[in-house]
């Protein structure tokens, strides 16, 4: 009793005002009001609600859904980061309330018949998937909004690791694919026992795991609306345009090689928006290379990679719209703070290497900035996790392998490490330590020192799951470090930082950065240069990458369409070469093997570049490769094949007999 006590009085303090009128179209207009939810942050170390304003208009619902509304985007994260479990004390009331705020969330912006499903109300474990929804009549149809939860779920993240080999799901990640398949029933059972008749507009939300469940649940009910079926029932219909899903932070659940379903690209899912920002790493799972992708359009947060001309009033806006949604103020916008760091040759130690990584969530500015790699330029946390990741799945093999060898493991260990608090952040930072020393210590070829550390560190159970993953991901994360260190040794620095961009209140400043509601809100009382502005999300952003290899020093000059030069890299015959210059909006880096280098650059696609290389090479030939950087393919007409972004040539090879080539090239 005393909890709902303090229920009520939360939602009697919500406070709900009309702002004014929105008008689509002339006669139209729509009143927006302006109430407060609650919501459980992520990693300020604190127990306690944050609360935040949230705007709701029917005007979100009255165009089709394939026309992205950042006022509804806003107002979809709210919701979803309204479903985030509860903190502790674990008992019985708890359970039956984990979903007080998502409640508290509908009953602020007017609907009613707030229902959950039984998974709701228990303790998560690996197949639940908690799920509300609730609804609001308007003249003519029934809107109804539902999400699952989607933070705080715990033992579920062991179903995160599912991929599975395909047969299951129709080639899409199996874990993922079976709770959108009970997200679609419990919307059924939802209209079924509510006697919700008539036109039906249906609203889902989701952030990361709930973002990826979202996505594939649109996409079945696009794919089923197509084909004329029912999906709601003999009482209720559901039209395309009147479905608006919009998903965050989302991994990658959708498949290229799904066989009974469109192409995750197709414009039948032009009603589905996932929100990304290319920094955090979540979204970058499940991998590219196993063909996962997101359905619908992607909107990316503006990076100072490939929007460098509003990058800086992009941020200044975030960093204000940080401060609102930000309540424990000990808490800094860190999300950006990425450096590539390094060992080259001249300060390259074992015991120095494993001061860093045994140390790797230790906030050290000034032991970073010892190792800052001169050797790359404008390399930002969206490439090095790419680059990683590529690395990774390469020396792991293919989804086959994964399932075949990894899979039962990540998913034991997660089930271990979970409790029912969630993972404790000690635990989290042991294990990486463990797993970090371990790699080092076999890298060393001291393998026994690795075992025994994991059997001091860890209990029995979960010291013999450990051990049995790591000894699986041993060969692959050692083949990686030799061929990507410095990536895997930045983003271990700079862990913390990466993984702010996947908190529930840094999504929100961004989101909320691109809504003139917030924005005028919070210049309302600003003046001058303290007001801020709207830089508007990107749609689909892709970046050439072209890849050197295969010499022992090499000039390269790549210059723009406007002939312009904007990367600049001088080569010697002997020694290592220099970037002297690499412009806003494009990355170039090198490695120095001694003998040979490997080099790269990125670059927006879609422009022509002309590439000029001054080489010295002792082998009969170089060879440059590349392709898209995001969606390194596409797909024929057909849905079968895989077409390269060049439609001309994969390679191009330079002749050593050449003293310098210049080539053309279209990304």
């Amino acid at each position: 009793m005393k909890f709902l006590g303090f229920v009520a009085i939360m939602l009697s303090a919500i406070t709900v005002s009309s702002i004014g009128t929105v008008q689509l179209k002339a006669g139209d207009t729509y009143e927006v009001t302006k109430s407060t939810f609650h919501y459980s942050p992520i990693g300020d170390g604190t127990v306690k609600d944050y609360y935040a304003d949230v705007y709701f208009s029917q005007g979100y619902f009255e165009h089709p859904s394939t026309e992205y509304d950042p006022h509804l985007a806003t107002t979809s994260l709210c919701l979803a980061v309204s479903t985030f479990t509860d903190f502790p004390p674990f008992d019985e009331a708890w359970y039956l309330n984990q979903s007080r705020k998502a409640n508290g969330f509908f009953e602020a912006i007017g609907f009613n018949s707030f229902v959950t499903n039984d998974d709701y109300k228990v303790s998560a474990n690996f197949d639940t998937l908690g799920l509300c929804a609730a609804k609001k009549e308007f003249p003519g149809y029934t809107l109804i909004g539902v999400a699952p939860r989607s933070g705080g779920y715990k033992r579920e993240w062991a179903n995160n690791m599912r991929l599975g080999d395909g047969s299951k799901s129709d080639m899409m990640h199996e874990g993922w694919y079976n709770a959108a398949n009970k997200m679609i029933s419990f919307v059924q059972d939802y209209v079924s026992d509510n006697n919700v008749t008539g036109k039906v507009k249906l609203w889902m939300s989701g952030f990361s795991r709930g973002g990826a469940t979202t996505n594939i649940a649109a996409a079945l009910l696009d794919n089923r609306i197509e084909k004329g079926e029912k999906v709601l029932g003999d009482k209720a219909s559901l039209a395309r345009d009147d479905l608006f899903a919009y998903t965050f932070e989302s991994p990658q659940g959708a498949n290229v090689n799904s066989k009974t379903i469109k192409k995750p690209k197709d414009a039948l899912y032009n009603n589905i928006f996932n929100v990304v920002n290319p920094l955090d790493a979540v979204p970058k799972v499940a991998m590219k290379q196993y063909g996962f992708t997101r359905f619908g359009v992607d909107k990316y947060v503006t990076n100072k990679f490939y929007d460098p001309a509003n990058y800086e009033e992009n941020r200044r806006t975030a960093r204000a719209m940080f401060d609102v949604f930000n309540l424990n103020k000990n808490v800094t916008f860190r999300a950006d703070e990425f450096k590539m760091v390094g060992f080259g040759i001249e300060n390259f130690s074992i015991p120095r290497i494993v001061e860093i990584l045994t140390n790797v969530f230790v906030a050290d500015q000034s032991l970073i900035n010892q190792f800052v790699d001169k050797t790359k330029a404008n390399y930002d946390a969206n490439i090095a996790i790419s680059l990683l990741i590529e690395e990774v799945v390469k020396n792991l093999g293919d989804r086959n392998t994964y399932v075949r060898n990894i899979q039962n493991s990540l998913e034991s260990m997660m089930l271990l490490l979970f409790n029912e608090a969630g993972m404790e952040d000690s635990i989290f930072k042991s294990l990486a330590g463990s797993i970090a020393s371990s790699i080092l210590d076999a890298a060393i070829g001291n393998k026994k020192s690795a075992k025994a550390k994991i059997s001091e560190t860890w209990g029995k159970d979960v010291g013999d799951v450990l051990y049995d993953l790591i000894g699986k991901l041993l060969s692959p994360l050692i083949d990686t470090y030799w061929e990507r260190p410095n990536e895997l040794i930045s983003i271990a620095l700079s862990i913390s930082d990466i993984f702010q961009n996947h908190n529930p209140d840094v999504n929100l400043t961004h989101v909320a950065s691109q809504d003139s509601y917030y924005i005028d809100e919070y210049n309302k009382n600003k003046s001058g240069s303290d007001k801020i502005k709207i830089v508007p999300f990107l749609n689909n952003a892709d970046y050439g990458r072209m890849k050197f290899f295969g010499y022992n020093d090499i000039g390269l000059r790549l210059n723009s369409k406007k002939g312009t030069r904007v990367i600049n890299i001088e080569g010697f015959t002997f020694g290592k070469s220099v970037i002297h210059q690499c412009d806003n909006g494009y990355a170039s880096g090198y490695y120095s093997y001694v003998t040979e280098e490997k080099m790269e650059a990125f670059m927006p696609a879609n422009r022509k570049y002309n590439i000029s290389m001054k080489s010295y090479s002792k082998k009969p030939y170089h060879r440059c490769e590349y392709w898209a950087y995001y969606e390194y393919f596409t797909l024929d007409n057909s849905g079968r094949e895989r077409v390269e972004k060049d439609h001309k040539k994969e390679k191009t090879y330079f002749n050593s007999d050449r003293h310098k080539r210049d080539v053309n090239i279209v990304l």
